[in-house]
């Protein structure tokens, strides 16, 4: 791929995360009304690991539509993570923490995307294409196993 592709590419990723967020905003803003749980956002995190274990299925293959709409994928799971996350650490902290919230989430969020990216180019480039794949649907099964037992806790606290 081509230096430019890679920038045309890159662009139309950012697009749709910016729509995207503009969406999970919105929608996140009514649920947030209707329910009045500055937690519920939080629910709707679960689906990001569902939808991100096809993205390496979709963009490491042969097919451009497939690669088009893994690119796509990525873009709302980028979009909605950002925009969900931003929300709750507004909802749950206070005016005076908020900056330092804010710096520590966008810390760990940067370590981990660099991370994670490190070790599946790594990968692709040492091991295979398919040792991505099991690495994606072994993070992405046990993000869930993680998010049900915090949301457990959380609940067993709350009552």
């Amino acid at each position: 791929m081509t230096q430019e592709a890679q920038k045309t590419n890159a662009s139309k990723q950012k697009a749709v995360i910016a729509v995207v967020a503009v969406i999970i905003g919105k929608v996140y803003d009514l649920i947030k009304k209707r329910t009045g749980n500055k937690r519920a956002e939080l629910l709707s995190l679960v689906f990001i690991p569902f939808v991100t274990i096809f993205i390496p299925f979709l963009t490491l293959g042969n097919s451009l539509p497939m690669a088009i709409i893994g690119l796509v994928l990525s873009g709302v799971v980028l979009g909605t993570h950002e925009t969900i996350m931003r929300s709750a650490i507004a909802d749950l902290t206070s005016f005076k923490k908020r900056g330092i919230a804010y710096g520590i989430f966008n810390t760990a969020y940067g370590l981990a995307f660099l991370g994670g990216s490190s070790v599946m180019g790594f990968l692709y480039d040492n091991v295979s294409i398919s040792s991505i794949y099991v690495l994606t649907v072994v993070v992405e099964i046990a993000a869930i196993i993680v998010f049900m037992i915090l949301r457990k806790h959380i609940r067993q606290v709350e009552s």
